[in-house]
């Protein structure tokens, strides 16, 4: 009989990081992935965009700052524990107005960051280019986030897996996991695709699967999986230093070897990977217009990933409202990478009794939804 303490459902950047924590604290952890461990994280552009993604108060940005300024530290713990260097880029962010309709938006975001953050500026067009020479002066401004940097998204995830590896995490992939086993409402293990494997604490960090593993539980879960479409372009002269974010959601996030990743589209309820010509030909357009030297380079590759969003955009952190043993860690749509460093010590601490950690993880538990739903039918 295949037992451990933990098993977390889902090979991305937030299960492995769950899983390394863990073992580092001695205990006994299996991974569990329909796929490749990591696939579904190597789609990310890699951008920790703690400042970018908020323009009013948020009960994530706090974490979101906190996770942010683990990388550091973390690219050097990651390098010791696996070999690999995650590409941490200290060249911050640049959120643009492409548009004139788009100024008032950016200008509110502007004072809402610049109050809490002095080192945040605002750039008017003809001082975008000072900035960042790839780019161009004809935006309607810009803000410059000079801390909110980057790495290479795929490097992360081969990171976390291998560090989760070698600390002794059992890595089970291609294996599907079928149901859940609960006895009196209590988690036992779970059915998968090679037999049952059994535990009394399970993390369900299957991303945008989630909802479906829940589906035969008393609880549903508001979880719907969103398509994002991206490209890559090779430079071979000039390259842009600083990623670029529009205010439509097209960025643009240079890599190493003059290699510039653009994304993403937006495609809620869709779990199709497919690479439309339509998807392609938006990002193109909207990218050169703000950095025209992508005109001149060579397209590299495409490709599609599937991200997890919540209904009310926050990330769903905490215990299943009514069996106990089974944590739920999903709903980071496109902040999985910069959240994964503090997801996994959070739930690693809330799951190991620490009440610091419940009480910060509040916010952003699965019994929210419960609650909404009790109001609405009241």
């Amino acid at each position: 009989m295949h037992v451990y303490d933990h098993i977390i459902i889902g090979g991305g950047v937030i299960g492995c990081s769950i899983a390394y924590r863990l073992a580092k604290e001695g205990l006994n952890v299996a991974i569990f992935d329909a796929g490749k461990a990591g696939q579904a994280s190597m789609a990310a552009g890699g951008m920790l965009g703690a400042q970018n993604e908020f323009e009013r108060e948020n009960p994530l940005m706090e974490i979101a700052l906190e996770s942010r300024a683990m990388f550091p530290l973390l690219r050097d713990e990651l390098l010791s524990e696996s070999g690999i260097d995650i590409e941490l880029r200290k060249a911050g962010l640049l959120k643009t107005a492409a548009k004139e309709a788009d100024r008032d938006d950016l200008q509110e975001q502007f004072q809402f960051l610049s109050k809490k953050d002095a080192s945040i500026q605002w750039l008017e067009p003809e001082e975008v280019p000072e900035v960042e020479p790839c780019m161009t002066s004809q935006t309607a401004g810009a803000i410059f986030l000079e801390k909110d940097h980057q790495v290479k998204a795929p490097l992360l995830a081969q990171a976390f897996l291998k560090s989760a590896l070698n600390a002794g995490v059992h890595i089970y992939e291609e294996t599907t996991v079928l149901r859940l086993l609960t006895r009196q409402g209590c988690i036992v293990g779970i059915d998968t695709s090679i037999g049952a494997f059994y535990t009394g604490q399970v993390v369900n960090a299957a991303g945008a699967w989630s909802s479906q593993l829940l589906a035969e539980t008393d609880f549903s879960l508001p979880v719907i999986p969103v398509k994002g479409e991206c490209l890559s372009i090779r430079l071979n002269d000039v390259a842009p230093v600083k990623t670029v974010f529009a205010v439509d959601g097209c960025y643009m996030v240079p890599k190493r070897n003059k290699e510039v990743l653009i994304g993403a589209t937006s495609i809620p309820g869709s779990f199709d990977t497919s690479v439309t010509a339509r998807g392609v030909l938006s990002l193109l357009q909207r990218a050169s217009r703000l950095l025209p030297v992508l005109n001149e380079g060579t397209v590299e590759r495409t490709w599609s990933g599937v991200r997890p969003q919540a209904v009310d955009h926050l990330p769903v952190m905490g215990p299943h409202p009514s069996i106990e043993g089974l944590y739920i860690c999903t709903g980071h749509y496109r902040n999985g990478i910069l959240l994964s460093p503090i997801t996994g010590v959070l739930i690693k601490d809330y799951i190991t009794g620490c009440p610091e950690a419940q009480k910060r993880l509040t916010p952003f538990a699965p019994t929210r939804f419960s609650i909404k739903k009790e109001t609405f039918l009241g």
